[in-house]
């Protein structure tokens, strides 16, 4: 078996590569996946839409972000899509401009208002400290097919090589499950982020996505310094006056 990483097409790789994506995800279930790409409905036709909007919404978003960067990894004896990434590598400060992001791909009701606070407290952390140029792992997954057979490690190799090259530091948002990888490749613990969105008016669309995403979701902000090096005790660049 020959894994070879790759540089996605957007003109004919989305599709396959969403279709890894929600696999992956669902295998071990997990909720959170759910508010940034929901299956609306139940069964096969449901989650079929779902994966054929969600190839539709990466290739946008790719076309409109040139800080954007999607590799996947294949495998080469079967065509398939052993996992995928995408790095968005800011050479300004990515929060120089206030953003807000719209969660277009729920209905304008209480499910969108939602998931519009999961976006919000779930960039609050970076947007609070990483106020400098970076790269920062967006989205990374890998088929339960191909786990524990250094997919993710390909993929962590392009975004270090490219920070170091670039001289940039590097973030990243983790499960619980992730942080030994990541600190494995140099990166440091910063703040847990407990995501949690409120209302005192929950709708019905908002109960009914609590119950497919959950009411909270637990994230670690991560951080790799310039070069990958850190002295313990050193201050970090947003703790400096």
């Amino acid at each position: 078996m020959v894994l070879e990483f790759r540089k996605v097409n957007p003109e004919t790789d989305f599709p396959a590569l969403a279709r890894c994506f929600f696999e992956s995800y669902e295998d071990p279930p997990q909720k959170f996946f759910h508010a940034w790409f929901p299956i609306h409905g139940d069964g096969t036709e449901a989650r079929e839409a779902a994966i054929a909007e969600a190839a539709t919404r990466l290739r946008t978003w790719q076309a409109q972000d040139p800080t954007m960067h999607w590799h996947q990894v294949i495998d080469t004896d079967t065509g398939r899509v052993a996992g995928g990434a995408l790095w968005n590598v800011h050479t300004e400060n990515p929060f120089a401009s206030e953003e807000h992001m719209e969660a277009s791909w729920f209905p304008d009701d209480g499910s969108r208002r939602y998931v519009e606070q999961v976006l919000e407290q779930h960039g609050a952390p970076r947007a609070r400290v990483g106020q400098r140029p970076q790269v920062y792992l967006f989205i990374i997954f890998t088929h339960a097919d191909y786990r524990r057979k250094g997919v993710a490690q390909q993929f962590m190799n392009w975004g270090i090589a490219k920070a170091d090259e670039l001289g940039v530091e590097m973030f990243l948002d983790s499960t619980e499950i992730g942080r030994p990888f990541y600190e494995a490749n140099g990166f440091i613990y910063v703040e847990k982020n407990v995501i949690r969105p409120q209302t005192d008016t929950p709708d019905e669309a908002w109960k009914e996505t609590v119950k497919k995403a959950g009411d909270h979701s637990d994230w670690w902000l991560m951080w790799r310094p310039v070069g990958g090096k850190y002295e313990e005790g050193t201050p970090k660049p947003w703790e400096k006056s």
